[in-house]
């Protein structure tokens, strides 16, 4: 088993909108069974 883990930081609206980004991507047909944890990255105070 070779484990391999990376980061990408993409910008989109909404954690909904960051999801879509990543369908049908062409990497999960190379390896299927992979997947992707989408989460806020503030670079802020969250909006109020």
């Amino acid at each position: 088993m070779n484990p391999f883990c990376g980061y990408i930081v993409v910008e989109a609206d909404t954690i909904d909108a960051a999801a879509r980004l990543f369908e049908n991507h062409p990497h999960f047909t190379v390896f299927p069974g992979e997947g992707v944890d989408i989460m806020p990255f503030l670079t802020g105070p969250a909006p109020t």
